[in-house]
């Protein structure tokens, strides 16, 4: 077998920190086996990094991981897990595993992030996923996704855990319209563990999925550059308490910033499965004024921020019990065949600068602001969510956000056949009592 199937270097170098001295490790560009990431090193990604035939990273709680920033765009640096392979990555609430950049001074782009591929459906041929499509692979790497065809695939396919994670500076961008996220799932199925993993300071999506139907709890997306919440290719999956929430020093963002984007294809055709994704117990905000936010309705390509969510191209969609609030637009449905499931929008409370909805009128069930044009908490009553350094995004007593959940007809599976969704009272990804970020997330 070759020697370099599984290989890493141990660089001469340590990392002080305080009275503690840490190895730098450089991860092996091909895992096949079962590799151990322990939190007594700090590990290096320098390059693509394929976990493939059976193989495994493990990373233990409280470890760092660094992706390396590389001159060429196409070399980003990233972790792969490929069909064949999976991760078990489980940090804690007091001592989470870091993914962060290698630079002394960070900044958005500077690494790759995490890809994940499966074998779940999708509504196109097997394909390979934007950002890591390179003219050349190490030899034996499948970077496909998919179960196989348009529709086939394995719905309980697992690649693995990431619990109490933060995926730092990442979305390089490798040419236009070819970018990496911070977190990528490609036909990932409902096997697959997501749970409290924070991605921030991105440069394109926080959280992308193509088809598949991995379920996810306890999200947070700090500052993308493009969108916190983007499905494509038939996604559907089950999302609940998860929050983003924008930049409030950024100017200037993608050509087409959203909170939620869903396409159910390029074409805006209705291929099957179609994208829906299953959200109750969002909440998405903007900026904190329309001054910032920018005093007109924005159009793509003028890099100012869009709409709360984007439903368009044949995308349907189910969102309950969520929060948008402080986009120019609160929520736009672009299509006829979306606009035809405006009626799966309910029971949501959604602020607008200029409108409160575009394209399509929601129904009464939900709570609609407009306005407020210097506080968009006026209404919604937040308890603090544009804390620069310590957010808090718990309704106060007077919200109406602490009530108006309704789960009637919400139903999603778990891998194991049980409710994936907890009914609460509240709206919004917070209760007025529990600050499920506090600890292991950062916002500064």
């Amino acid at each position: 077998m070759k020697k370099n199937i599984i290989y890493f270097s141990v660089l001469l170098v340590s990392v002080i920190t305080g009275a503690e001295c840490f190895s730098q490790i450089t991860l092996p560009n091909v895992i096949t086996t079962t590799f151990v990431c322990t939190n007594t090193n700090v590990y290096l990604i320098d390059g693509k990094v394929y976990v493939k035939d059976g193989g495994k990273i493990e990373i233990q709680e409280g470890t760092v991981i660094k992706g390396v920033r590389k001159a060429t765009p196409d070399q980003s640096s990233a972790l792969i897990i490929t069909r064949s392979g999976t991760i078990d990555c489980q940090g804690t609430n007091v001592n989470p595993v870091v993914f962060t950049s290698n630079e002394a001074s960070p900044s958005i782009g500077d690494w790759g992030g995490i890809v994940l591929l499966g074998s779940a459906p999708l509504n196109r041929a097997d394909t390979t996923i934007e950002g890591i499509d390179l003219p050349s692979l190490p030899a034996g790497v499948d970077v496909g996704y998919g179960g196989g065809g348009q529709g086939l695939g394995d719905t309980l396919n697992s690649k693995g855990v990431i619990r109490y994670t933060r995926i730092e500076y990442a979305g390089a961008k490798v040419t236009a319209d070819n970018e990496l996220n911070g977190l990528t799932c490609g036909g990932c199925g409902r096997g697959t563990e997501l749970d409290f993993i924070q991605v921030l300071y991105g440069q394109d999506d926080a959280f992308e999925w193509f088809g598949g139907n991995v379920n996810a709890k306890h999200l947070i997306a700090l500052a993308p550059d493009d969108d916190s919440w983007d499905s494509d290719f038939g996604f559907n999956g089950n999302l609940q308490f998860v929050v983003s929430v924008l930049s409030r020093t950024k100017a200037l963002y993608s050509a087409d910033p959203n909170g939620i984007e869903s396409d159910n294809n390029q074409n805006g055709t209705t291929l099957a499965p179609r994208t829906n994704m299953r959200v109750s117990n969002m909440t998405t905000i903007g900026l904190a004024d329309s001054l910032v936010a920018s005093e007109f309705l924005p159009a793509p390509g003028s890099k100012r921020i869009l709409n709360g969510a984007r439903f368009r191209r044949a995308s349907s969609l189910t969102v309950r019990n969520s929060i948008f609030m402080g986009f120019p637009v609160g929520v736009r449905f672009e299509s006829a065949a979306t606009q035809a499931d405006v009626g799966r929008f309910t029971n949501n409370i959604v602020h607008g600068f200029r409108q409160v909805s575009r394209d399509a009128t929601i129904d009464a069930s939900n709570t609609g602001y407009l306005g407020n044009v210097l506080n968009a908490n006026a209404q919604v009553r937040l308890t603090d969510p544009f804390n620069p350094t310590l957010p808090d995004f718990r309704p106060d007593a007077l919200s109406a956000a602490i009530s108006g959940a309704n789960f009637t007809g919400m139903t999603g599976l778990t891998a194991t056949g049980s409710e994936f969704f907890q009914t609460v009272t509240y709206r919004g990804a917070f209760s007025p009592t529990t600050n499920w970020a506090a600890t292991w997330a950062r916002f500064f």
